[in-house]
């Protein structure tokens, strides 16, 4: 049960006790069974969400928390009855489910698999109405299972035109997206309530300033450390390396060798090889290099490309990928330089992005929280701090270079670098 739940962060002190409000506002009353105790069920759960909508570890109400909880417990139990009665009617499942939901926030025995129960009724009655994933996404982000509840939230936004959903929605995503660690979402949500011109509560001015600060802006004064740009994790057989400094993330198999990840006069490098292949004479590894930098003022893409294009000749190429709206792709040759081998093969793909209106939202994904001792009560995590991407365009170079003789497996390494690479 939640009651042995850790907190996430010191942030959630400030909201738990003022829960977004205004879900119960989604049910259309008029589509209820119009019954005594439905409705009176309904009027009650409006009056009783301010306390109810969301848990709190300290009850600071002038109503008893106990008299929430009967009065819930009560209309949990008609609505639960008139369900029996009303089984397609998709209202009264939705209605049910919130009314579990705050019962089970002052902590009324079985409330929270009656909404479960009742949310999954909704969702089977009535596939395309987004409010069952909704409140039930919202659920979960309330419980212990945050990073399910997340995901849900995540799928409604992806299947839906942002100002399709109610200003509600965005409040209860919002407060999801900063328990499951994802500032940029929060930030994007906040606009999005701005565009729809609501005013903002005291919840989400806080949300809003807490998500803000969880990035530490770009100072180009400042000597970064590789480790402080570059965090690597295991992913599948192989290593993702991120880079929110310079709004890169790449995937490399597990048999790559990391020749250097850097930081270094404003840019990032990230720098491997693959293979070995069996060459004319020998066993060659061909290397792969991924370079970001702050575009300089006035610099075309197209003057910052003929930097690598000095040495050989070049031919454009059709790249498999381009991560960008528009690629310079050039193939170089370079007569003898591994002699037996081949002539030296060099791919250079070029590329510019300009600063994303919220920086690092392509890395975000929900964080689960760390594993507690529920004999130690509540438990407080403060999440780590992210480097805010570097401001205004950035130009982007991944380059291959391979002998002749082993050209083919090379290419195949350097399409599989692209197909996994993600800027913003």
């Amino acid at each position: 049960m939640r009651r042995t739940f850790a907190l996430l962060c010191t942030l959630l002190l400030a909201f738990t006790a003022t829960p977004a409000l205004a879900d119960i506002a989604a049910i259309h009353a008029d589509a209820l069974p119009q019954e005594t105790s439905v409705l009176a069920a309904l009027d009650d759960a409006r009056q009783l969400e301010p306390y109810a909508g969301a848990w709190t570890n300290k009850w600071d109400y002038a109503l008893a928390k106990k008299d929430v909880a009967d009065r819930l417990e009560k209309d949990l139990g008609f609505l639960t009855a008139a369900l029996l009665k009303h089984p397609d009617n998709e209202e009264l499942a939705l209605l049910t489910g919130l009314v579990a939901h705050y019962a089970y926030n002052v902590d009324v025995p079985d409330s929270h698999e009656k909404a479960i129960a009742a949310l999954e009724a909704a969702r089977k009655l009535a596939p395309n109405d987004t409010r069952a994933s909704w409140f039930h996404a919202n659920l979960l982000c309330q419980t212990l299972e945050t990073k399910p509840g997340a995901k849900e939230f995540l799928a409604i936004e992806a299947a839906h035109a942002w100002d399709q959903l109610p200003p509600t929605f965005w409040r209860d995503y919002m407060t999801c997206a900063a328990i499951t660690g994802m500032p940029a979402h929060v930030l994007r949500a906040g606009s999005y309530l701005d565009k729809l011109h609501v005013p903002p509560s005291p919840t989400q001015t806080f949300l809003v300033d807490t998500a803000r600060n969880r990035f530490d802006t770009y100072d180009p004064k400042k000597e970064y450390q590789p480790k402080e740009v570059w965090h690597g994790e295991k992913s599948g057989d192989g290593t993702q390396f991120t880079a929110t400094l310079c709004g890169a993330r790449l995937v490399t198999p597990g048999n790559w060798s990391v020749n250097q990840l850097d930081f270094n006069n404003g840019s990032c490098a990230a720098w491997f090889f693959s293979g070995p292949y069996k060459a004319v004479a020998r066993n060659l590894q061909p290397s792969i290099l991924l370079m970001v930098q702050q575009a300089p003022p006035g610099q075309s893409l197209g003057e910052y490309a003929k930097k690598f294009t000095h040495k050989g000749k070049f031919e454009p190429f059709a790249p498999s990928r381009c991560p960008a709206t528009a690629c310079l792709a050039m193939k170089g040759v370079q007569p003898g330089m591994y002699k037996a081998d081949g002539d030296g093969h060099g791919h250079i793909l070029v590329f510019e992005r300009d600063e994303p209106e919220f920086p690092g939202l392509l890395f975000e994904s929900p964080w689960e929280p760390p594993k507690t001792d529920p004999d130690k009560g509540t438990q407080y995590f403060h999440p780590s701090q992210t480097q805010k991407r570097i401001p205004g365009k950035l130009f982007y170079v991944v380059i291959v270079d391979m002998a002749a003789s082993i050209e083919a497996p090379s290419m195949k390494d350097y399409e599989l670098f692209l197909k996994d690479l993600t800027v913003e």
